[in-house]
């Protein structure tokens, strides 16, 4: 045995040995001493559980305009439970695929119930909401109206050069939220983040303001866990109802969005099995699906394309590179695209520069010939 290995007190000639009586009593006053340690211990923790979990039928604290409140600390990894399998909703009705040749022009008219009493447009309708214990969760209504028909800021009418901007991040910063919903023109989609704070709030306030909103759902990058979204992840070895159930934490975190889209993602988003649930959930649920454009090997569109689910795919992101050269580069050939092809859909972050560059550029869209659109608008829809 070497030196630094051999234990603490061990002599070399190891051979004399201790009285009898000495080792009786030394470990008579070790069992004293023992007994004491584990009654103190006893006592100090016998109000204490021995795992703590949350009763996930606990509902987070409301504010009087129906905003959850729930503190940062709810959104920790560590306080995630362990998850019971969820089964995905069944998909909706198949309908016929059209005629091969049919237009490429992304179609999309809301549709509405007759019996749709006039409520404001930015609250919630009783008939589109499902109760649960992620809170209100976006659902078909009984006569067929999806929040997708309902929530689209869309007017339904079609025109030439029209542009979809679309802009993610919103809700994490409170400050920086309140200045560009006061700075982006109407016509800018807003998507944001379910991990931000009072996010129905925000989103009221965006609708008041004459913009859509779009849900941003954290999705496993390239690098997972190095590189981490943050909780409530949808990963590509989501198993057990993981993704699922993350999923809809996520979708009832706030109200009123037509459509989802991906935050990250490089991981999931080119794996079939895994994201196929996701997209069939919120399919039945009614939703439309953007695949932002940032992940040039995913296959979500082409996945909701199969299912026949309302899907767009950004054309151009237009921060990649965050410099002001960079930025007004991109914004020419999202005008250059739309010019091209009649439409184009542009996916950025809410970064105070990028937000003060889109404002400028959309200021005089106008007077070029160019129609900024909600992103329903281009949304890919099918016959019901």
């Amino acid at each position: 045995m070497s030196e630094l290995h051999k234990p603490i007190g061990l002599e070399k000639d190891g051979k004399r040995r201790m009285p009898v009586g000495y080792v009786l009593s030394f470990l008579a006053i070790i069992g004293m001493v023992g007994a004491t340690a584990f009654v103190a211990l006893t006592s100090r923790d016998s109000d204490a559980p021995a795992v703590v979990a949350i009763n996930n039928n606990q509902q987070p604290s409301q504010s009087a305009d129906g905003d959850d409140e729930t503190s940062d600390a709810a959104s920790e990894e560590g306080e995630l439970q362990p998850l019971t399998p969820l089964e995905p909703l069944e998909p909706l009705s198949p309908v016929d695929v059209p005629a091969s040749g049919a237009t490429e022009q992304p179609t999309f008219t809301p549709q509405v119930e007759p019996q749709r009493q006039a409520r404001s447009k930015w609250l919630p309708h009783p008939d589109l909401v499902e109760p649960s214990e992620f809170g209100a969760l976006p659902r078909i209504s009984t006569g067929g109206v999806r929040p997708l028909d309902v929530y689209s800021q869309s007017s339904g009418t079609a025109g030439a050069n029209r542009i979809a901007i679309v802009i993610g991040g919103f809700g994490l910063s409170q400050s920086g939220t309140q200045e560009a919903i006061q700075k982006l023109p109407a016509g800018i989609t807003l998507a944001f983040s379910p991990l931000g704070n009072s996010l129905n709030r925000w989103g009221q306030t965006a609708i008041k303001d004459g913009h859509e909103i779009a849900l941003q759902l954290p999705m496993e990058p390239l690098g997972y866990p190095s590189v981490d979204p943050g909780p409530r992840t949808l990963t590509m070895d989501g198993i057990g109802g993981e993704n699922l159930r993350n999923l809809r934490w996520s979708l009832g975190r706030m109200t009123n969005y037509p459509v989802v889209m991906n935050y990250l993602g490089a991981g999931l988003s080119g794996q079939a099995e895994a994201l196929k649930p996701i997209l069939r959930e919120l399919h039945g649920r009614g939703l439309a699906y953007l695949d932002d454009g940032t992940v040039r090997a995913s296959i979500a569109t082409d996945l909701a394309q199969d299912i026949r689910m309302p899907h767009a795919s950004g054309n151009i992101v237009i921060d990649e590179a965050r410099d002001r050269p960079s930025i007004r580069a991109q914004l020419e050939a999202v005008e250059l695209l739309a010019r091209n092809s009649g439409f184009a859909i542009a996916t950025a972050t809410a970064f105070p520069q990028t937000v003060d560059m889109i404002a400028d550029w959309a200021e005089g869209a106008g007077k070029r010939g160019l129609l900024l659109v909600p992103l329903s608008t281009l949304i890919r829809d099918f016959p019901r």
